[in-house]
């Protein structure tokens, strides 16, 4: 009977509720999608431009976005060899800050380019940088 009361009392603690998104699981989705955006801007970066937007790109876009593609490979590289919990940080900051200078900035006019979106083709970053944001908040933070 000891034994019994003893056992009740050290009762296992119940199991954390299930995730609907794991750490891992937002790393590679994240990691897919970034490598992507590194390959088109590295290989097409006149392709980026007119696909979402009402713009051809000169050839000093092209040199910048091909640019901006090592700093995209960089952070998708490092997200794979930080431990979880920092890469899951890394990646949701990164998200916020791309969703806020690339599409949202360019439909909400933020940063006053008038730059003239090409839709329907660009509502696909809209919805990724949100979807990716948000999986990555939840991540951290639930």
């Amino acid at each position: 009977m000891a034994q019994i009361a003893a056992a009740k009392g050290k009762a296992a603690p119940p199991p954390p509720p299930a995730r609907i998104v794991t750490g891992a699981q937002f790393l590679t989705v994240f990691q897919v999608v970034f490598g992507v955006y590194a390959l088109q801007f590295l290989l097409i970066p006149a392709k980026v431009v007119s696909d979402h937007f009402n713009a051809t790109a000169d050839q000093m876009t092209q040199f910048m976005t091909r640019g901006a593609s090592a700093s995209i490979a960089g952070v998708v590289w490092a997200t794979r060899m930080l431990p979880e919990a920092s890469a899951v940080k890394l990646a949701t900051y990164v998200t916020l800050a791309v969703a806020v200078l690339y599409p949202y900035g360019a439909k909400f006019n933020l940063f006053k380019n008038n730059l003239s979106c090409k839709y329907p083709m660009h509502y696909v970053p809209e919805v990724l940088m949100a979807v990716l944001s948000l999986a990555g908040l939840y991540v951290m933070y639930l």
